[in-house]
């Protein structure tokens, strides 16, 4: 009975005075009618691109988002017909899950007229495939062509060996390597060169919507008419001086022997394999480079093609000369200090350089007086040098210093008394009186 009586007195509430209610749902609708007939109703038809707006960071949108194809809007009259600038068409991103999946978001008109008002969009939502970016390191692989006729195909050399791919993780991860393709051609018998480098799968087939850092492979392939090989010292090619004060004091290789190949007539007038420059200019210290071999075109070394080179540099010595003063530290203001000598003569050995800064200023060695009693003392001399620099001989080794102390102050008299010496006499007893 609730329940009816309930349903009852809906229904009531609805048709009351519901003539009154028809007409003002009429008038509302003569009204709305009115304001759309005083304003102009107008059709913008596209492509009209579609940005992308909260996309999350580390992804990326792998699919083309189709354009929007017409948007209908109506204007009050007076306002210039709207360009495809006066929107904004937008597609928000923040809720799109990353996983490779299609996803259907709702496009986004924002007209920059506020007068103006959006009717209807096509379409009113797309697809859009968001997933996350990804980047991985793969192998490089140079694929040579099939050779000319009576042509021998030396060692192939890349660089760099491996390149970096970064994409789609779902594109990335089928992504094995980087392959390149090589020509082989007669009329250029030493491929030496960049080139491009296409990412492929486990079949081998290229891969698209990545990208390769770097794109392009330097590949080496030296071609021979007459192939043979030699093996050869290494010659380490040194170029500049080290910093003056310095000088080279060996050049070591590894390895000292190197196996190249080329064609015979090239490899017979060859007696050594030179390495490409190492430069020591204003060098102070070792220098180790790894560098390639700087051979003759059509000559080409075997196994890696680099060569360790190892500069030792060191300081230029020698023995010099100096006369240094001498000064007391430690010294009390109360005593007095007599040296037995003014300065010493120093043979110092080192750099040319510490003792070129040396002879930039007077010498003065410190003589060590701190706690010394008054009387003759030996004080040995130790000179402070910089480090690298040795005493090589050294005279006087030690100087007398002679401390004294100053002289006590002599006893005052009292006023008005005198001092005389005591008559001669029985100790302890008075001189009597002469009779």
């Amino acid at each position: 009975m609730n329940a009816r009586g309930a349903i009852r007195r809906a229904v009531g509430v609805v048709l009351h005075n519901w003539p009154l209610k028809v007409a003002a749902i009429v008038l509302a609708s003569l009204l709305y009618v009115g304001l759309v007939a005083s304003q102009d109703s107008n059709t913008l038809q596209g492509p009209i691109t579609i940005t992308i707006d909260n996309r999350p960071a580390n992804t990326v949108v792998t699919n083309q988002i189709r354009d929007v194809d017409q948007i209908r809007y109506i204007a009050p009259s007076g306002v210039p017909r709207q360009r495809t600038a006066d929107f904004q068409v937008t597609v928000d991103l923040s809720n799109v899950q990353p996983d490779g999946q299609p996803a259907t978001v709702r496009v986004q008109v924002t007209p920059l007229d506020p007068r103006v008002t959006i009717v209807e969009v096509r379409p009113q939502n797309v697809q859009v495939v968001l997933d996350e970016l990804a980047s991985k390191t793969v192998p490089v692989r140079v694929e040579p062509g099939p050779a000319p006729s009576g042509i021998q195909v030396g060692e192939v050399t890349k660089d760099p060996t491996e390149v970096d791919v970064t994409g789609p993780s779902m594109v990335v991860s089928q992504v094995v390597a980087a392959r390149v393709d090589v020509s082989l051609d007669r009329g250029n018998l030493n491929v030496d060169s960049e080139i491009d480098a296409l990412p492929i799968n486990d079949a081998g087939d290229v891969v698209t919507g990545v990208n390769l850092e770097p794109r392009t492979v330097h590949v080496t392939i030296p071609l021979y008419t007459n192939r043979g090989s030699r093996t050869l010292p290494v010659n380490p090619v040194v170029t500049g001086d080290p910093a003056p004060g310095f000088r080279i004091a060996s050049i070591t290789v590894d390895p000292q022997v190197v196996t190249v190949e080329g064609n015979g007539d090239r490899l017979a007038t060859l007696t050594q394999a030179d390495t490409a420059p190492i430069a020591l200019f204003g060098a102070t210290s070792d220098v180790t480079e790894i560098v390639a071999y700087a051979l003759p075109t059509g000559v080409s070394a075997t196994g890696t093609g680099t060569v360790t080179v190892t500069v030792r540099v060191e300081a230029v010595t020698e023995t010099r000369t100096y006369m240094a003063g001498l000064r007391l530290d430690g010294s009390d203001s109360g005593l007095t200090y007599a040296v037995s000598d003014n300065q010493v003569l120093m043979t110092l050995y080192g750099s040319v350089a510490d003792l070129d800064r040396l002879s930039s200023a007077p010498l003065v060695v410190g003589l060590n007086v701190a706690g010394l009693a008054p009387g003759k003392h030996d004080v040995p001399v130790v000179p402070s040098l910089p480090s690298g620099v040795t005493v090589a001989s050294l005279s006087p080794r030690s100087v007398t210093v002679t401390i004294t102390a100053p002289p006590s102050p002599s006893p005052t008299a009292t006023p008005g008394a005198t001092l005389s010496e005591p008559p001669a006499g029985t100790p302890g007893q008075t001189p009597s009186a002469a009779p």
